[in-house]
């Protein structure tokens, strides 16, 4: 009965994701910092595989057109991570760590 039961629930879990592969890249790219992290891995596995599809020039202009967006992005994007888990954009300006 229980393993009916996990069953079922993870088969409910399935059928209410979102269905990334289906999307363009232009919504993917809206949908940056906004996806929940129970969808999280699916959508950086689509936008990965998407990224491995290009050809080095396709992949470089879609790099480059990322970086111009973020830059001309009216102060949005002032909080920046490092992958170390260092720097806190703007949280941490006139202090130290709280």
């Amino acid at each position: 009965m229980k393993k009916f039961i996990l069953a079922a629930g993870l088969l409910t879990v399935g059928l209410l994701a979102t269905d990334f592969s289906q999307m363009t890249m232009e919504e993917l790219n809206a949908m940056r910092g906004t996806v929940s992290t129970e969808e999280r891995d699916a959508f950086r596995a689509e936008m990965q595989s998407r990224l491995q599809a290009m050809t080095p020039e396709e992949r470089q202009a879609y790099i480059t057109e990322r970086r111009n967006n973020a830059n001309n992005d009216s102060g949005q994007g002032t909080m920046q991570r490092l992958r170390d888990g260092s720097g806190g954009g703007m949280m941490h300006r006139g202090g130290g760590k709280r």
